[in-house]
């Protein structure tokens, strides 16, 4: 039953908002990959003087500026936090799955932020997971790292 007139109440939207099983207001904001992934964030982290870091990202600049300096002049662009915006909206899209399968990401490790509708969130948690996997073991023998273990959003 709707509104008398044709026109939509904010009781008819809230029925039909609820039909379709998304709770109102009981959603967290998503943050936005550019917000997680700042310059000064990269930069504290130090993660691109990594040689693992650098040998996985160089290839990917243009030829003749697969320098640590571009890298570190790609990163620290407008074009990359416009990037980084552009991928936050795709993943809150319906295209997420594509995204994921696109970067090699086991969506697995992304679920349970991906049932609360955060798939920024997924996505990273994808992404970490692809990073703790691949990670070399330690010396000794652990493959245990600084941080690991702890959820990517847990600080945002």
């Amino acid at each position: 039953p709707g509104s008398a007139g044709g026109a939509i109440s904010g009781a008819d939207l809230a029925r039909a908002m609820a039909g379709l099983g998304v709770p109102l207001g009981n959603r967290p904001p998503v943050v936005p990959l550019q917000q997680v992934v700042t310059t000064d964030a990269v930069t504290e982290a130090r993660v691109l003087a990594e040689p693992e870091v650098q040998a996985a990202l160089m290839p990917t600049l243009p030829e003749g500026h697969q320098t640590p300096e571009e890298l570190h002049n790609t990163v620290h662009s407008p074009q990359f936090a416009a990037t980084l915006g552009s991928l936050s909206s795709a993943l809150q899209s319906e295209n997420y799955n594509s995204i994921f399968a696109n970067f090699g990401l086991d969506p697995a490790a992304g679920a349970e932020a991906m049932q609360r509708g955060n798939n920024v969130e997924a996505f990273i948690n994808a992404v970490q997971a692809q990073a703790d996997a691949n990670r070399p073991p330690a010396s000794d023998g652990s493959s245990a790292a600084p941080g690991e273990g702890k959820d990517a959003m847990d600080d945002k």
